[in-house]
């Protein structure tokens, strides 16, 4: 049932919302694809692990608001950026950097040609970029990081890129907030000391709860 409840709310923000945002851009975000085995970097997977589906935005942006940060401060870090739908959003906002990490050739292509071809009165981040590459390889950049996961890959991958944060909250006092959407693999970061789980107001985790895309947890890595 709570599969059927979710993809209602991703249909209601899809025709309320999304869809109008979608018109503007050259690979519309919000149609779902699965790549091919042999169109990404790294153990294709299961069929499932290649299955690109965006996040609506409006949960999106109550997300970052409930973290309560200064976006200026901060590196935006998509994993799992398909066609670049949580960049163009998160940029909306003023970023330091947007940056989107991509294992399928042809969506990290087509969410170049979205951010190159995006009406630039709409971007308040105007520094974004998709790497194409394995996600367990990237190694986050410096400064403060705002992290997002829209449940993207394996539990293999999730622990590599996990070791790879945690690596990275020692290398000095740092600022790292993530964002965590679904509850498949959230178990990975919960067993880990090093990621604390943030509290977030009350009202913020209701409207998530109610209106958002599915389970949401929100974590700070290291001591900042």
């Amino acid at each position: 049932m709570s599969y059927y409840v979710r993809q209602a709310r991703i249909l209601a923000h899809h025709a309320l919302y999304d869809r109008a945002c979608d018109a503007v851009e050259r690979w519309p975000t919000g149609q779902s694809l699965t790549v091919a085995s042999d169109d990404v970097v790294g153990a294709p997977g299961h069929h499932r692990d290649r299955r690109y589906e965006a996040i609506p935005r409006l949960p999106l942006l109550w997300s970052i608001a409930a973290l309560r940060i200064d976006p200026a401060r901060y590196t935006f870090v998509d994993y799992g950026a398909g066609r670049g739908r949580a960049l163009l959003t998160a940029a909306r906002l003023p970023f330091a950097r947007c940056i989107g990490v991509e294992f399928s050739a042809t969506l990290q292509a087509e969410a170049c040609d979205n951010i190159a071809a995006y009406p630039r009165d709409r971007l308040a981040c105007r520094d974004l970029q998709v790497v194409h590459m394995n996600a367990a390889d990237f190694v986050p950049p410096a400064g403060d990081l705002m992290l997002f996961f829209y449940n993207p890959f394996t539990a293999t991958v999730l622990d590599a890129v996990a070791d790879r944060i945690e690596a990275a909250s020692q290398t000095g006092p740092r600022a790292i907030r993530i964002v965590y959407v679904n509850a498949a693999r959230m178990a990975l970061f919960w067993g880990r000391p090093a990621f604390r789980r943030l509290p977030i107001p009350l009202a913020a985790r209701a409207r998530l709860a109610l209106l958002g895309a599915g389970p949401m947890e929100f974590f700070a890595v290291g001591t900042d």
